[in-house]
C-alpha cells in the first residue's frame, strides 16, 4: 500500500510538472481580472536583493496547472469541512462575503496629495469622497472572532486634516440604506451596488445643493443574475450562485468619448457575456472619459478623479452637467489639476474607496 501511494504521489507530481512546462500560458486571468506575473529576467540585482526568486514564486504559483481547481478544493474544504470563516482575505458571512480590510500604510502621503491638489487649484472648490466599503457598512454581519481595522478611523484622520470641502455624509447615508434592507454592496464582488452608488449620488447633490433625481426617475433593469466578481475569483466555490447587476437607465442625449472613441452609451452589454460583468459601467477602463449632455440648460463641468467605484455613480450625474471628464488616474498620463485649470472646470470631485485607495498607484498623480 505505501508503495502504492509513493508511486500515485510521484505519478501525480510528475505529471503537474510536465503539465507546467508544456502547457500554454496567460497573461491574463479572466476569473481574477488581473495580469498574471511574467517570467522574471535574471540579472545580478533582481537575485541579490531576492526579488527574482519572489517573482519566480509568483510566476508558478500563477501559472500552475489546475490553479482554479485547486482552489476551488481549498475552499471546499475550509469552509464546508473545516467550517472557516475566513479565506483568502474574505469573511464568509452567511450569504454574505466581505472582503477584509488591510492596515494602511499611505495614509499621511494620501493627505499631502490631496492638499498639494488643492493648493494647485486654489480658488477652485475640490470635493473629496471616500467610500467605506461591505466591512464597514455590514460589520454587524461579520462572524464572532473578526476584530478588523476600522475604515472610519482612517476616513476620519483624512477628512480632519485635508484642505478640500469633505463630503462626509456618505457614511451615515450608507448606513442609514442599510438599515432599510437596502444591498448596498454585492456579495461575490468588492464593489458597491447601483443602489450603493445612488446613494453616493444623492450624497453628493446634496452637499452641493443640487436637488437629487428620485429613483422612479429611472428605468431600473436586471441586466444579469450571473454577476461573479473578484471576491468569488478569491473562494473560487464552484456552489455559489452568481448575483444581479441593475442599470438604472434613461433616455438621454449624450456623447461619450473614451479615450478618444466616440460612442452615445454609458454602457457597454458586452461586458456581460464575460467574467468581469462590472465593467458594464462606463465602458471599463480608461484613462479619460469625456461626457457631453447634448440636451440640457446647464452650462456646469465636472471634473472627477476616481478609481471604478465612480464607474456606476457618473451616470447618475450626467443631467446635472453639460460636460463630466472623467480620469482613471492609474493610467492618465498628465495632471488632472493642470486639465481642470486649463479648461476652467466648475466642479471637482476626489473618489476613491476605503479598501484599495492605500495601494492605488493612481492617486499620486493628481496634482
Amino acid at each position: 500500500m505505501n508503495k502504492f501511494i509513493s508511486l500515485t504521489v510521484t505519478i501525480l507530481i510528475l505529471a503537474l510538472s510536465i503539465a507546467f512546462v508544456v502547457m500554454p500560458k496567460s497573461d491574463f486571468s479572466e476569473n481574477e481580472n488581473r495580469m498574471l506575473q511574467e517570467f522574471p529576467e535574471l540579472t545580478f540585482e533582481s537575485f541579490a536583493s531576492g526579488e527574482y526568486m519572489e517573482d519566480i514564486t509568483l510566476y508558478i504559483s500563477d501559472h500552475f496547472p489546475l490553479r482554479n481547481g485547486f482552489v476551488t478544493l481549498k475552499t471546499l474544504f475550509a469552509e464546508k469541512i473545516m467550517g472557516s470563516r475566513l479565506i483568502n482575505g474574505i469573511y464568509i458571512c452567511g450569504d454574505m462575503y466581505i472582503e477584509d480590510y488591510n492596515r494602511p500604510e499611505n495614509t499621511d502621503r494620501l493627505i499631502a496629495t490631496f492638499n498639494k491638489f488643492c493648493k494647485n487649484l486654489e480658488g477652485k472648490k475640490v470635493d473629496l469622497m471616500l467610500v467605506p466599503t461591505a466591512i464597514e457598512i455590514y460589520g454587524d454581519r461579520l462572524p464572532r472572532f473578526a476584530s478588523p481595522l476600522s475604515q472610519l478611523k482612517t476616513m476620519d484622520k483624512i477628512y480632519s486634516s485635508v484642505e478640500c470641502n469633505n463630503i462626509d455624509s456618505l457614511y451615515d447615508a450608507l448606513r442609514l440604506e442599510k438599515e432599510k434592507g437596502r444591498k448596498l454592496f454585492y456579495s461575490l464582488d468588492h464593489h458597491w451596488t447601483t443602489e450603493g452608488a445612488y446613494v453616493g449620488y444623492t450624497a453628493y447633490c446634496k452637499a452641493k445643493g443640487i436637488e437629487p433625481q428620485p429613483e422612479s426617475a429611472f428605468d431600473i433593469k436586471t441586466v444579469t443574475d450571473d454577476f461573479k466578481g473578484t471576491v468569488y475569483s478569491k473562494l473560487n466555490d464552484i456552489t455559489l450562485k452568481g448575483e444581479e447587476i441593475k442599470v438604472y437607465d434613461q433616455d438621454n442625449d449624450i456623447t461619450v468619448l473614451y479615450d478618444g472613441v466616440e460612442s452615445n452609451s454609458l454602457y457597454n452589454y458586452d461586458y456581460l457575456e464575460k467574467k468581469d460583468k462590472y465593467s458594464l459601467f462606463l465602458n471599463n477602463i480608461h484613462s479619460l472619459v469625456e461626457i457631453t449632455n447634448n440636451k440640457t440648460d446647464s452650462t456646469r463641468t465636472l471634473a472627477i478623479a476616481k478609481d471604478s467605484y465612480a464607474n456606476s455613480m457618473i451616470p447618475f450625474l450626467v443631467k446635472h452637467y453639460k460636460k463630466i471628464y472623467v480620469f482613471d488616474t492609474r493610467s492618465y498620463k498628465g495632471a488632472v489639476s493642470d486639465f481642470v485649470k486649463e479648461n476652467n472646470i466648475d466642479d471637482v470631485l476626489i473618489l476613491y474607496n476605503m479598501n484599495t485607495i492605500d495601494t492605488d498607484t493612481g492617486v499620486n498623480v493628481i496634482y
